[in-house]
């Protein structure tokens, strides 16, 4: 719980740069999927996990708008939160990086068939680079916030 206090407005503020003001070639990062997924990585309990994945995907879409139907992202924040916190018992110095990559990877992919639909059944290729440049520009974000927050012994020795 303490993560989640003391990281959203952190969080919040940084997806409202990078929905309006960094955008690479119109794709946004999804800090607050980043967010879920850092956040709930510590945590042992999968129901706070997924509460705490849900509150935060609805208050995403109310007032962050994401612009897709409302509650997509707190389904999308509800599973990868659980999912994050299965793996605490797990944890290990150098298999960090794996585990947030892999859940970043699978937490877009979810959230892209939900906002690229039309594009997954009438052209896969264009489904596929959205998801693709997405994934790796909220990576690549992801690197950097974690380098500058020092996440990892944070997150670590929650």
């Amino acid at each position: 719980m303490n993560l989640y206090l003391k990281y959203f407005p952190i969080a919040v503020i940084l997806q409202l740069i990078f929905s309006e003001l960094l955008t690479l070639n119109g794709y946004q990062a999804n800090i607050m999927l980043l967010y879920v997924i850092l956040s709930s990585m510590p945590l042992g309990n999968t129901s706070k996990s997924t509460f705490y994945g849900f509150i935060v995907g609805l208050f995403t879409d109310f007032i962050l708008f994401s612009g897709i139907y409302v509650g997509a992202s707190s389904l999308v924040f509800s599973i990868c939160g659980f999912w994050a916190s299965k793996i605490s018992f797990n944890f290990a110095f150098r298999n960090f990086d794996i585990y947030w990559i892999s859940f970043v990877h699978f937490g877009v992919l979810v959230y892209s068939l939900f906002r690229y639909d039309f594009f997954f059944f009438n052209d896969f290729l264009l489904f596929f680079s959205n998801w693709f440049f997405i994934t790796y520009f909220t990576c690549f974000v992801g690197f950097i916030i974690i380098r500058v927050f020092n996440l990892k012994e944070t997150i670590l020795n929650a």
